[in-house]
């Protein structure tokens, strides 16, 4: 049986009170159509939908096991910052059976070393409305998570711990 899950991902940067700022990540809705700008794993097990949350209506959806992320420089890590993604687990099939998604952020250093993680944790079933968009975003300042943040890196991942039947 399969796990399909569409995310829509979104890493803002903006200084209060502006919410007018750019989104930091290229092609975050997957608008383009594809992946473009988003490295991953296990590609085979992801695709691209023409429909989805926001932007230009496209969705990336993921099954059993896949990943992709997107590293972008983080000009003031003083700065509050969104951060975060919503997921729609779709046709009423949850995750389960050790099938789970996530949306975490990595804060680094310039040399890609990992200060802090912001995370959803594993998201199954459960923690997922069925048939909806599950907003999963925050707002964060990063230098909170260590010193020397230059950068982060959003990772979206499906993975599967168990027999995922």
């Amino acid at each position: 049986m399969s796990r399909f899950l569409l995310m829509g991902l979104l890493l803002i940067l903006t200084v209060m009170p502006s919410y007018a700022s750019a989104n930091l990540l290229t092609n975050p809705g997957f608008e383009i159509g594809n992946f473009a700008n988003w490295d991953q794993w296990n590609s085979t097990n992801s695709t691209i939908y023409t429909w989805g949350h926001s932007g230009s209506d496209y969705s990336a959806a993921g099954w059993w096991a896949t990943s992709g992320w997107q590293t972008v420089p983080i000009a003031d890590p003083n700065a509050l910052t969104n951060i975060g993604g919503w997921i729609y687990d779709m046709g009423g099939d949850p995750l389960r059976n050790g099938v789970h998604a996530e949306i975490r952020v990595e804060f680094k250093k310039a040399d890609d070393s990992i200060v802090g993680t912001w995370s959803t944790g594993e998201l199954t079933g459960g923690d997922l409305t069925d048939d909806a968009w599950n907003d999963f975003t925050t707002q964060v300042t990063p230098s909170s998570y260590g010193v020397d943040i230059a950068k982060a890196t959003l990772v979206w991942e499906v993975n599967n711990n168990g027999s995922g039947d």
